[in-house]
């Protein structure tokens, strides 16, 4: 079974060979990944449509609302790392990334 934890690690050691934004980019995603995953498995849900990520945040703000905005901006920073070619994005950019990856995963692991 595949631990979604790695993606953190991946995002981790992308930054670690230093230089291009292509690795930032792909760092963001990997800690996006990464959390979101391990959120939606401690809340129980098993779906695998698009609409998840809404539905795994809306569930988290009941339960806690600072973990839900975290992961909600980490969606926000994935999406322009993803698909938004004329903003540049920077190492710090990432830092802050697998900081609120690292926040959300170590609530939510609390919770099994």
């Amino acid at each position: 079974m595949f631990n979604p934890i790695e993606f953190l690690d991946l995002a981790r050691g992308l930054l670690r060979l230093g230089g291009g934004e292509g690795k930032i980019r792909t760092a963001i995603g990997r800690a996006y990944y990464g959390s979101f995953l391990v959120a939606r498995d401690a809340v129980g849900i098993n779906e695998k449509t698009p609409e998840v990520h809404r539905r795994v945040v809306s569930v988290l703000y009941r339960r806690n609302p600072v973990i839900a905005n975290k992961l909600h901006l980490l969606r926000r920073q994935r999406n322009f790392a993803d698909y938004d070619t004329r903003i540049t994005l920077s190492v710090t950019d990432a830092e802050n990334a697998i900081v609120l990856a690292e926040a959300v995963i170590d609530e939510v692991s609390s919770w099994r």
